[in-house]
């Protein structure tokens, strides 16, 4: 799979918001609307190709304090159960961790209960109580990293 950072409003950008309301957001009987995507303007989003279609994609939203947040992180069901996620986030992580000049960066998320187990397998530990998001059921996850400023 190649990765790669992706334009917001881009051709690919409009694939891979087919691929998160497809995999995310239907299932749950929602859709994105007109101004949820406008938000998503000054996001980092990052997608993954195989044969020049997206299969997997996340938004790395707008840095809070020292806290970057993942969101959307959708794998086509095709391609699920093949590491692709791990890759993806890999790349996210590597990424963020390069653009930062302090030694640590930290990274989370609201996991939807059944990825948390990923989560946990890529170094996240869950903070707080579970809570309702989108009508699921949902966990904080955190995960420090060293950044560009570290020594090691």
């Amino acid at each position: 799979m190649q990765i790669e950072i992706i334009e917001h409003g881009s051709r690919q950008y409009d694939q891979a918001v087919r691929l998160r309301d497809r995999i995310l957001r239907q299932p749950l009987g929602l859709r994105f609307t007109g101004e949820q995507l406008a938000a998503e303007s000054s996001c980092l989003h990052v997608a993954g190709f195989v044969d020049d279609q997206i299969v997997a994609c996340c938004v790395i939203a707008d840095r809070d304090q020292d806290w970057f947040k993942i969101r959307q992180v959708a794998v086509d069901l095709k391609f699920q159960r093949m590491g692709l996620g791990r890759q993806l986030m890999t790349f996210v992580h590597d990424h963020i961790a390069s653009t930062g000049v302090s030694d640590q960066v930290k990274i989370y998320c609201h996991a939807r209960k059944v990825a948390q187990p990923f989560y946990v397998q890529l170094g996240y530990r869950s903070v707080g109580r579970y809570f309702e998001e989108v009508s699921i059921q949902h966990i904080r996850m955190e995960k420090v990293l060293l950044g560009a400023g570290s020594k090691n």
